[in-house]
């Protein structure tokens, strides 16, 4: 995928909650914040502890991220390098990635078997920004994210 699908994406002016966050056995499981912290650290501009909230500037673009020890919710994002930066830090913390109406995206195949009932059917494998956005606006094109 170009750079100009993630401009057109931008120009949209859509913002949906994608939801991160680690299963074992089909359980929620603890931990992965720090790990996502690292890889995120060097792109935050701005953060409210109170609320979790930290701000990502990249070149291209930017998030919006809540980031707890457990798990994380970012919107607003924008930009080739925001979206990579997020699968990154979610294949570090062993995190799946669960963008709202969309199919599951996973970051290792093993994550598959783990998965919660309902949320392994139709999980999608990702690795770059790129994969992400192919599966959100994928799921744009039959009515999944509005």
């Amino acid at each position: 995928m170009s750079g100009s699908r993630y401009r057109a994406w931008d120009r949209l002016g859509v913002s949906f909650d994608v939801f991160f966050q680690r299963f074992l056995h089909g359980e929620v499981l603890s931990g992965g914040g720090e790990l996502m912290r690292q890889v995120l650290q060097p792109f935050i501009t701005s953060e409210q502890p109170e609320h979790h909230f930290l701000l990502l500037e990249c070149a291209d673009g930017t998030a919006d991220v809540y980031l707890h020890g457990d798990d994380m919710m970012a919107n607003q994002v924008s930009g080739e390098e925001a979206w990579d930066l997020l699968v990154r830090g979610a294949r570090e913390a062993g995190w799946v990635i669960l963008p709202i109406g969309c199919a599951t995206c996973i970051t290792d195949e093993a994550q598959h078997e783990h998965l919660p009932e309902g949320l392994d059917e139709g999980a999608v494998l990702v690795a770059t920004g790129n994969e992400l956005l192919s599966v959100i606006e994928a799921s744009r094109m039959t009515g999944g994210v509005s």
